[in-house]
């Protein structure tokens, strides 16, 4: 049984009193125009449609804004994302909105986009900067409706109670926490992710196999967080390979997106840890894509904690291979193995070219704060074993044993 930390506690005891809505969800081929017709059918017809620049620059929403055109809406269209989204890109699409006087926010696009998109829903209704929103239950006012629509399967912000925003000059990430960003409806269309490069599909798809092990291994583990976060591990290690080898496979598009979403609703409610920690801090220093950051710091995250959540990690081989047999140990260092040949399949680089060891007392020091306040964890890491980490990433040596 995990041993209960004060942020355990604290967690259990918000996500226990304040329960987390979940997004109407349209889910299949064609679940956008689904999703309008029901922001249409709710009366909102002057959305900012938020978009990744690439898809109003190929015309890939050219369909939908005919459609939205026909039905008689004004949309406001606001492309200005960028990885990592700044507190200046939220401005940016703020002041389009309320110059527009939009009634909702239409997000398409990756995770960037749509916490972006969060937080302009967020601030047009509050009567301060995007800045004062940043932290735990700081939304106050009601924000605009919000419809989300993700392009990329893993980051999760299509169900999730939190936008990260980075800091305009320092380029730290910045965490807005709400119930409130939680989106009214979400549509999981295959669609529009058959496009997604195979090296982006797996790094997203790693970065919702991160959240799903993250929250079952948490120590705020709920029923129903370890029933979605289990269910999203075995849809990835089942679909992901050929939805990265084989983008126009629609139903394994739709299997890693569906995955995507309910490793969102676990994580969101579990919470996560030190993958996620440290990946955060590795994406300030050096802009590295968050999916490509979480899925090369998960194996030496999985082998720190494997004496503390031994029977966990046997459990999800079990309902991965339901025919395995073995100890439970046996069968936790399998799902390990796992895990490492299923980045060998989707080419995650075993180490990150950036890292720089004049980095590392930093990147340390803000990824154990980060979990303190933050994560209920299984296993409590000292700076010794965050810079084992980081040393292993430099090398490219997954296969780290710890004290």
């Amino acid at each position: 049984m995990f041993k209960k930390t004060p942020i355990s506690y604290a967690l259990r005891l918000v996500s226990t009193f304040m329960p987390i809505p979940k997004p109407v969800l349209f889910s299949g081929p064609g679940s956008t125009t689904k999703l309008a017709e029901f922001m249409i059918d709710s009366s909102y017809r002057r959305p900012l449609l938020v978009a990744d620049s690439f898809l109003v620059q190929n015309g890939m929403l050219d369909g939908l804004l005919a459609y939205l055109k026909d039905q008689g809406c004004e949309v406001t269209v606001f492309d200005g994302i960028i990885p990592n989204p700044t507190f200046a890109v939220v401005e940016a699409g703020l002041k389009l909105s309320r110059d527009n006087n939009c009634d909702s926010v239409l997000v398409i696009g990756g995770g960037s986009a749509i916490d972006a998109a969060k937080v302009i829903a967020a601030t047009h209704a509050a009567k301060k900067p995007p800045q004062k929103l940043a932290g735990n239950l700081k939304v106050k006012e009601a924000p605009l409706p919000f419809f989300v629509v993700p392009t990329t399967s893993g980051s999760g912000s299509e169900v999730t109670v939190a936008a990260v925003i980075s800091d305009s000059e320092t380029h730290q990430k910045q965490f807005v926490v709400s119930p409130k960003l939680i989106p009214i409806a979400t549509a999981l269309d295959p669609e529009l992710l058959k496009t997604l490069p195979p090296a982006m599909t797996a790094a997203v798809g790693m970065d919702a196999l991160t959240h799903a092990i993250e929250a079952y291994t948490s120590t705020n583990t709920f029923t129903d967080t370890d029933r979605d976060a289990a269910t999203a591990v075995a849809l990835l290690m089942r679909y992901l390979p050929t939805a990265t080898h084989h983008g126009d496979d629609l139903a394994a598009r739709e299997k890693v997106a569906l995955a995507s979403f309910l490793a969102g609703t676990a994580f969101t409610k579990a919470g996560l840890g030190y993958v996620h920690g440290i990946s955060h801090q590795i994406s300030a220093h050096y802009n590295t894509p968050h999916g490509v950051a979480n899925a090369v710091i998960l194996p030496r995250v999985l082998r720190f904690n494997l004496p503390k959540v031994t029977d966990r990690l046997a459990a999800l081989e079990r309902r991965i291979d339901p025919a395995a047999t073995g100890s439970n140990a046996e069968l936790a260092q399998r799902f390990v193995k796992r895990v490492d040949d299923l980045s060998d399949t989707l080419e995650i680089p075993a180490k990150l070219e950036d890292l720089q060891a004049s980095d590392f007392a930093k990147i340390t020091r803000d990824a154990l704060a980060e979990a303190r306040r933050s994560y209920a964890v299984p296993r409590v890491m000292k700076p010794a074993d965050v810079t084992k980490i980081l040393t292993s990433v430099a090398e490219g040596q997954r296969d780290i044993v710890f004290a």
